[in-house]
């Protein structure tokens, strides 16, 4: 049988990766929303990089509605980005017939790193 002092270690232990990583998610909030974009600096002995990237997230009706051939639909099957940008780059879709079929949001990346002495 397990000795009770390391369960009830684990479970401290747990309660407090909980708090910390709330109390990270409320920074990185705060952080994100005080640089609305990409930038990196050094601070002390850490460099912090914040870099933006562009997500498109596909309507399928609207999708479906705007391909030259439904039967690149099964090829889709849903809207998956990656799938839709492999066929854009093969010259089977254009970013022209796309428009309207998708909205773009903005995904904030934070990088944390030591600095390199």
């Amino acid at each position: 049988m397990m000795d009770d002092s390391k369960l009830r270690r684990f479970c401290e232990l747990k309660i407090q990766q909980k708090k910390v990583e709330e109390e990270l998610e409320a920074l990185r909030r705060e952080i994100v929303t005080a640089y609305p974009a990409d930038v990196q600096f050094q601070l002390e002995d850490y460099t912090l990089k914040i870099i933006y990237q562009d997500k498109k997230q596909y309507n399928d009706q609207l999708l479906i509605d705007a391909l030259p051939d439904p039967e690149l639909w099964k090829v889709l099957f849903k809207a998956d980005s990656a799938k839709i940008s492999a066929l854009v780059k093969a010259n089977l879709l254009s970013e022209k017939s796309l428009e309207g079929t998708y909205r773009v949001s903005r995904t904030p990346f934070l990088y944390v790193s030591p600095s390199l002495e």
